[in-house]
This record gives structure tokens, sequence and C-alpha cells, in this order.
């Protein structure tokens, strides 16, 4: 990758191009510490009920989205060409569809805890963040044009939670929710990374969290955590609505930049895993779901030991995260996360000039 131009006495070498493009250890850290708390969350989800289980869930869905999102935004480009919109098409969409497609068959098995997914439009489960990345990519360039492109994005949030049809179709109200984290993301992803460390910070960042962590049993409805409803379906008013979704905007904004500060900022040897973490999120349903017609979460539930069992699952997490984000397991899962079997068939390439 070096270029070398052949002087009199000596060639001078020019920096190679690569070295900008080296993955950030930092990003790839937080993706897979964020990756095993969704995994986490959705083995919790199965024994909600008991009031510490209850709790550990809300204070993981306070902020672990929300930080997904400002990362998805740290790495996105604002300008919109022909090469952006096919990576969605065939990066974003069409594993979705493939997905949607495989969630609905696994659905048929014995013992599927629901109904998998009703339409395509209406993403199944874990499924939402696909078309909602794919929406958020396709506003950026639009918003960032604008004057005060944070505050257009808050009112938009907050706007979707006043409309009763907003919901889970299409992901709208999850894509309206979030989209000011991926906003701030873009826009201060970089700054974020290099001002969040230091042991003074990441000891206000576990004050931060511990304190999260108890006052997350206030959150009585965890759709509140979702975005995925409108304020009448939560069946309160639009001023209240409007209170709460602003409150889980600051709150996630807060959750997240002190889960951020704690991230080890060097290459660690889980880090590469980091980078794979897309296939372990559209993955790890099928496990969780089979593990549940299994009657594993049933056994657990049984036990009435909540702390034990939470003992048990963040560690199965893990494992299953570094199971489906493996080098072997990426091989496996190509032609559905990066489907170029399917892109080289649909796409026609730019006739060479």
């Amino acid at each position: 990758m070096l270029l070398a131009r052949k002087g009199p006495t000596r060639a001078i070498s020019l920096p190679a191009p690569a070295a900008r493009c080296a993955r950030d250890p930092w990003r790839d850290n937080a993706r897979l510490g964020l990756i095993t708390l969704v995994v986490f969350g959705h083995c919790l989800e199965p024994l909600r009920g008991f009031a510490l289980v209850d709790a550990a869930y809300r204070f993981i869905y306070l902020f672990h989205m929300p930080a997904f999102a400002f990362l998805s935004g740290s790495v996105a480009r604002a300008e919109v060409d022909v090469r952006l919109l096919r990576r969605i098409a065939f990066q974003l969409l069409l594993p979705y569809l493939l997905f949607q497609g495989l969630y609905a068959l696994a659905a048929r098995a014995p013992g599927w805890p629901d109904a998998g997914p009703t339409g395509v439009t209406t993403p199944y489960w874990l499924l939402w963040y696909l078309p909602s990345l794919a929406c958020w990519r396709l506003l950026l360039p639009l918003c960032v044009r604008l004057r005060r492109p944070l505050l257009f994005a808050v009112a938009f949030a907050v706007a979707t939670g006043w409309a009763d049809d907003i919901g889970y179709g299409l992901s709208l109200s999850r894509t309206a929710a979030f989209f000011p984290l991926f906003l701030l993301g873009h826009l201060h992803g970089d700054d974020w990374r290099e001002r969040l460390h230091g042991l003074p910070l990441q000891v206000l960042a576990v004050a931060v969290l511990a304190l999260m962590a108890l006052v997350a049993g206030i959150v009585s409805d965890p759709r509140w955590l979702y975005g995925s409803n409108g304020y009448a379906a939560l069946g309160i008013g639009d001023a209240e609505g409007t209170l709460w979704r602003l409150l889980r905007l600051g709150v996630g904004v807060l959750g997240a930049a002190a889960f951020l500060s704690l991230v080890p900022r060097r290459a660690l040897s889980v880090s590469a895993a980091g980078g794979r973490s897309l296939q372990a999120y559209l993955a790890h349903g099928f496990v969780i779901k089979f593990a549940t017609a299994a009657g594993v979460f049933e056994a657990l539930a049984s036990s009435g030991a909540p702390v034990l069992v939470m003992l048990i699952l963040l560690p199965a997490a893990w494992l299953l995260v570094r199971l489906l984000a493996s080098v072997p397991a990426a091989r496996l899962l190509a032609p559905l996360t990066s489907p170029q079997w399917l892109e080289q068939r649909i796409w026609r390439p730019s006739p060479s000039v």
C-alpha cells in the first residue's frame, strides 16, 4: 500500500491510505458490550415478573439502545450518493427481509412462544433496528443542513408521539424516538471519544449508572423505553407524554455517555468481535426463542432465585455473543447478513468509462 517516488539518493514513502481505515477499538469494544446487554435483556424478557429482574431489565433499556444509536450515528456519512443507497438496500433492507422471512418460518416450529412476524412492514421483535437505521441514514443528510439540527430531531421525536397511527409499522415510532441519539452521535461522536475518559469521569459514570439502576423501577411501563408507541397507546395525554419523552431522551443521553466513558479505548483480544456485532444481533433471537420453547427459562424461573438466574444468564449472554460474533459464524451467516450473492444478481454495475 506504500507508494514510493524514486529520487537520486533515496525513496520517499507516502502515508498508507489504509491507516485511515483502521477500526477504532473503542467503538468495537462498545459494540461488543452493548450487544451483550441486548442479548442479556432479551434473556430477561421471559423472566419478567420478579421485581429484581424487572428492575434490571428496565435499567438496561434506559441506555443500551440510545448508546447503540449514538455509535451508529458516529460512523454515518452525511452525503447521499449511489454508494450509500446501495449499502442501505443491500446491507440493511435486504438482510431485514431475509431475517423477517426466516423468523416467520421459525415461528411455525412447535412451541415457538409467539406468533412470529405479522407482515413485511412490521419488523419482528429485534429486527426494528435495520429499517430504523436505514431511515436515519436517509434523514441525516437533510437534517445536518438545518440551522438547529438537534432541535429539529428532538421536536420530531416528540411530535410523532402525538400521532395515534404511528407505532410498530415500518418502525416509524422508534425511528423518530431514537433519531436524536443517532444525530448526536454523528455531530459529536468523535468529540465524545476524545473527552469521555479519565478517572474522574469514570467515577462519575459509575455513580450515574448506579443511580439509574436504583431508579429504574420508577418506569412502570417498559414500553416507554422502547419508543414504539404513541402517547395515546400508553394511556396518557400529549402534554404528559411530551414531558416523558423528553425525560427519556435526557436519561438516554446521560446513560449512553456514562456507559461509553467506561469502555476501554485500547484494542483487546475480543475487540474484533465487536465489528461483527450485527450478525450476533440478528441471529441470537433464534437461540432465545428456541430456548423459551424448550422450557429453559421456565425452569430458571421455577428456581425462585432471580439473583442467581441473572448471574447465570449474563455469562451465558456473553458466551452466546462470542459464539455468534466469531469468524466461523461470520462465514456461515454471511449469505444472510451480507448477501453479496443476491446483490450480484440484482445490482447492475455502472458502465466503465
